[in-house]
């Protein structure tokens, strides 16, 4: 017997494995969210947590990432005079960290201004009017782009990017990244060669293996080439290199020995950041969309209350009154379990349309309101109700009405119960169907919009997102427990 548990306990371990993974992803982002780990390593490890923190000031940006690991020797005084430094630097002197990196949704860049944004304006359409924009949400809303190390840019001359540069200038000195001309330098020099690194001369490359490595002291005769070319006139006129030195700062920037002295300093607060990102993401993602949790909602009562009216009407009435044909009755009403439902979804949605109920909630709930299994299932425990009860009834003169709504159903209530925890489940996770017959944005539930975040998200927001899609159902079962077994075990005592 001890084997047989041991078994089960292993076998509920291995059900319960890709759950947690899932919850595990969602505290991730895009550089580990397919290590498979259930611990994520940036909560044990401080080089990990540090690698990560880089790739997400720097939005996975590799080469960014190699040209800036400078002055990682930096004594403290140097730290803490390099932040000071960055403090009072012009706003066209350094760009924003923590950026929207390629195909991800959400950064701390971002969701910070539009922070910014909706403290500022009273509502979506207020900003909308001062913009001149169609934004759904603040939640829509990206930072104003900065290309600040081309030649050729201009800023824009507009109240959206005037109210950027007051929100800029209040960002700490931890979201700031200088604008190195030894970094537009190496820009330019990659473009310059067509990327091809084996093309750049070996004195003007001197001790560098890559882009990423070259100096511009060792440029040469490029070096005209560059200021003429690539170089922003306000960086010729005087580099973020020169203002460090008149700063009073000693070799190159401390980049670096910063970004390692702030994660010694608020290492756990970074941690709590990465944890909640996605989930407080997809959480705003969905009341943003909140007509889907309403839509969402009445769909599962509406399934819930047809699945409690049709079926057990259809029972009650193959119990009381069997004719020859009940058994074939049953039989084809559960050979419709034989099919798969998508089977039925075409033809179903056909009918719908020739009835002009596509796009409402009774398309949702008509086709699925009579259930085979749930109709035989019923028929059986109302077979095993004692018939005395409704033979004394009907001897008072009781209805049958009455005695179905006095006798047989306050009786089946478990069995009831059971019911309308597989048609919640049913209908909240109903998806391709829901989709199918409701194609109006303003009728999609919670599942269909959960998809279309799928189309755009990273994998570890859509993780987060389908844990918390699941809570529901989770907290549902854990409280119903001894109505589902109920539900299971009494039509088989019976």
């Amino acid at each position: 017997m001890a084997v047989v548990y041991l078994l089960l306990s292993i076998g509920a371990l291995t059900t319960l494995y890709p759950f947690l993974l899932m919850v595990s992803t969602g505290f991730k982002t895009a550089s580990d969210q397919d290590d498979n780990k259930l611990i994520p390593t940036y909560w044990t490890s401080e080089s990990a947590l540090l690698e990560k923190y880089v790739d997400d000031k720097y939005a996975r940006g590799k080469p960014m990432i190699a040209s800036t690991r400078l002055g990682d020797q930096a004594p403290k005084a140097q730290v803490d005079l390099f932040n000071r430094f960055l403090l009072q630097l012009p706003l066209d002197y350094w760009q924003a960290g923590f950026s929207l990196p390629p195909s991800g949704v959400t950064c701390r860049l971002t969701t910070r201004y539009q922070q910014w944004l909706a403290a500022r304006y009273w509502s979506i359409d207020e900003l909308n009017r001062a913009y001149i924009d169609e934004n759904t949400s603040f939640q829509d809303v990206p930072p104003p782009p900065e290309q600040l190390g081309r030649k050729a840019w201009v800023p824009p001359i507009d109240l959206r990017y005037k109210e950027w540069l007051e929100f800029k200038a209040a960002l700490p000195a931890e979201f700031r990244i200088p604008v190195r001309t030894e970094r537009i330098y190496q820009l330019w020099a990659q473009g310059h060669f067509q990327g091809q690194f084996k093309s750049v001369p070996a004195e003007i490359a001197g001790n560098a293996k890559s882009f990423e490595e070259m100096q511009l002291g060792n440029a040469g005769t490029l070096a005209a080439d560059f200021v003429r070319e690539g170089l922003p006139d306000r960086y010729a006129q005087k580099s973020v290199e020169d203002l460090w030195k008149e700063f009073g700062g000693a070799g190159p920037l401390p980049i670096a020995a910063a970004e390692t002295a702030f994660l010694r300093e608020h290492g756990a607060e970074t941690k709590r950041e990465f944890v909640g990102r996605n989930y407080s993401w997809v959480f705003r993602f969905i009341l943003v969309n909140g007509r889907s949790l309403w839509n969402t909602a009445i769909y599962c009562l509406l399934a819930i209350a047809a699945a409690l009216i049709v079926n057990p009407l259809a029972a009650y009435a193959l119990s009381r009154y069997p004719i020859r044909q009940s058994g074939k009755i049953l039989i084809f009403l559960l050979a419709t379990m034989a099919f798969p439902a998508e089977v039925a979804m075409i033809p179903s949605f056909l009918m719908l349309r020739d009835l002009g109920l596509l796009n409402t909630y009774w398309a949702l709930v008509l086709p699925g309101a009579a259930s085979g299994y749930t109709i035989f299932l019923l028929k059986g425990f109302f077979d095993s109700l004692p018939q005395e009860l409704f033979e004394a009834a009907s001897i008072d003169g009781a209805r049958e009405t009455t005695m179905m709504m006095k006798i047989a159903l306050p009786l089946s209530r478990p069995v009831l119960g059971y019911i309308a925890l597989l048609t919640f489940m049913a209908a909240y996770g109903a998806f391709i169907y829901a989709f199918l017959v409701v194609q109006d944005q303003r009728m999609w539930t919670l599942t269909v919009w959960l998809y279309q975040l799928q189309l755009t998200a990273p994998k570890a927001v859509i993780m987060a997102g389908l844990t918390l899609a699941a809570i529901p159902t989770l907290v549902v079962f854990l409280l119903a427990q001894r109505v589902i077994l109920k539900g299971i075990v009494l039509p088989g005592e019976r």
